[in-house]
């Protein structure tokens, strides 16, 4: 029993830390950000030497300066840095949201594994009290997982504005601007595909774990079960 208070112990305390869970998954949240960021880096002195080259619509003393599809390019390369940015922004967010979902999927992982493997071996109060554990880990999982839902609504939103901007980009002849968005967005969506076929990955590691579980559960009643009836036979 003393080996069962001990693995109470580190289990609580691996609940609490689950942020190591994964490491793997925190590499990949870090290097899509820096590769997400790389191409806009130059998107707020880009995007403020544009604003400033709009100045003269609204100044009368010089009427043919600029003509007016030469405006609407400059306007729309402004709406893609302005999508692409908010883009950038709610991919990180999501991959964010992601790894920290993969992560407690990991922690209860781990955690059913430990007790199938006690199974047997306690009593209904120590069992009762992994239980617990357990079900806070729950808890915990679901709220990632609302979270990270959450914030996939707001990308997709985010997707669709830029491929918006990229299309309004592409007929007003500002084709720079358009390829530009284009590539943007597909880099984007790469990286999200990637953080979510690890968590994927762990949905299916935990999934493997709980009818382990189950398994096991059901082999320990059967061999409960066994000798009540032999014992049963031999009074008849």
């Amino acid at each position: 029993m003393a080996a069962l208070r001990s693995w109470l112990s580190r289990s609580v305390s691996f609940f609490f830390r689950y942020r190591q869970c994964a490491p793997a998954v925190a590499d990949l949240k870090r290097r899509c950000f820096s590769e997400l960021m790389r191409p806009w880096r130059r998107t707020v002195a880009v995007g403020f030497g544009v604003a400033l080259c709009a100045v003269p619509v609204a100044q009368k003393s010089e009427p043919h300066s600029l003509s007016n599809d030469a405006l609407m390019r400059r306007a729309v390369s402004l709406v893609t840095d302005s999508t692409s940015t908010f883009l950038s922004q709610t991919t990180y967010a999501l991959i964010e949201a992601i790894t920290e979902y993969t992560k407690a999927v990991y922690t209860l992982v781990s955690l059913y594994r430990q007790y199938t493997s006690l199974l047997g071996k306690m009593n209904s109060q120590e069992e009762d009290e992994v239980w617990q554990v357990i079900i806070g880990a729950r808890v915990e999982m679901t709220s990632k997982q609302q979270e990270y839902l959450r914030l996939e609504s707001t990308w997709m939103t985010a997707v669709s504005l830029s491929e918006m901007a990229a299309e309004a980009a592409y007929h007003t002849g500002a084709d720079q601007a358009s390829i530009t968005a284009r590539n943007h967005i597909q880099l984007v969506k790469s990286q999200v595909q990637e953080v979510r076929q690890l968590s994927q990955k762990a949905e299916t590691k935990l999934a493997e774990a709980q009818t382990e579980e189950l398994r096991q559960k059901t082999q320990e009643g059967d061999d409960r079960a066994e000798p009540e009836h032999e014992a049963y036979l031999r009074e008849d």
